[in-house]
């Protein structure tokens, strides 16, 4: 497990180095530069460029930006925070994108969770039938969609939730975006937890525990349920980074200051080094996931082993 671990890790890095070069290639490409200022003279451009270091050639830019990358210098701001460090402005807006984007995916995870076992066990019932047309509509509705809803009903017209992200109540600002995010995963891991725990159910060695006369609820839980959550773990990733790096349109309704809405301001002005580190957090959040839900197999499943990287039985 530790050789599989390091491997990974060690893949995980070059990964990153090949996304750091792509993208410094293609915000070569984009038009325009960082400088786009009308006031600006070329000579005044190109002092500019000289001072920032964006004179150099593409492949000594990527030298200097991962050597100092690794001690936590992600360069400064062109345009939107001129010469303010990124890493001091993405701080405080990443640490609040990630906590709405994780108590979205937990509250999301569990309650579908409870409602696929549920509809399972009633299975072609009245509670099946409500849980599967919950999930299609969950499924098919944008979360901003549900955003807007929860935003007129429950704070425009009732008043029970501020109509704004205020950072003096985080809690209570973050319960409105938290819940209109959590209905997609809930939708997804109720689906997929239902048809897995259907068939589950039905397999000859639930059977033979049900004979030897272990209990219901230890049948669900210990031999259903294990057995359920390893296929639903393929399904975790997609989901997570979905809720971290896609909820800029819910940040932008409740005026929550994330990422999402920065990361497209700093594209649209070319403020290379914000799209640059934002980029590689998303990257490197994506790959540490995808490492955990694969460590994850070995030890929901015993009957899976990693061994040189590859998962064997």
């Amino acid at each position: 497990m530790i050789k599989y671990c390091l491997t990974r890790i060690g893949m995980a890095a070059a990964t990153i180095l090949v996304i750091i070069i792509i993208l410094f290639f293609l915000l070569q490409l984009m038009p325009g530069s960082p400088f786009n200022n009308e006031r600006l003279s070329d000579e005044q451009k190109l002092v500019l460029e000289q001072k920032y270091g964006l004179d150099k050639s593409m492949p000594e830019q990527i030298l200097i930006y991962v050597k100092n990358m690794l001690t936590g210098d992600f360069g400064v701001s062109y345009n939107i925070q001129p010469n303010y460090p990124v890493a001091s402005m993405l701080a405080t807006r990443l640490a609040t994108s990630i906590r709405i984007g994780l108590q979205a995916f937990v509250i999301g995870v569990i309650l579908g969770l409870i409602l696929g076992i549920i509809s399972a066990l009633h299975h072609n019932g009245f509670l099946d039938t409500g849980t599967t047309i919950f999930s299609m509509i969950g499924s098919s509705i944008p979360s901003h969609v549900v955003a807007l809803g929860f935003l007129f009903f429950f704070a425009f017209r009732l008043g029970w939730f501020p109509l704004t992200y205020d950072s003096n109540t985080p809690f209570a600002s973050s319960i409105l975006p938290t819940l209109a995010l959590a209905i997609s995963p809930m939708a997804t891991t109720a689906r997929f937890t239902r048809n897995e725990m259907i068939e589950v159910m039905s397999s000859e060695y639930i059977l033979l525990a049900e004979t030897k006369g272990i209990g219901r609820l230890k049948v669900i839980v210990v031999h259903g349920l294990k057995n359920t959550l390893v296929p639903l773990i393929t399904t975790m990733a997609p989901l997570l980074m979905g809720l971290l790096t896609g909820s800029t349109v819910c940040e932008q309704i409740f005026s929550i200051p994330g990422i999402g809405a920065l990361f497209i301001k700093a594209i649209q002005s070319n403020d290379y080094n914000i799209v640059i580190t934002l980029a590689f957090i998303y990257s490197a959040m994506y790959i540490v996931i995808v490492l955990v839900i694969d460590i994850l197999y070995g030890i929901i499943d015993p009957r899976i082993r990693l061994s040189g990287g590859k998962a064997g039985k």
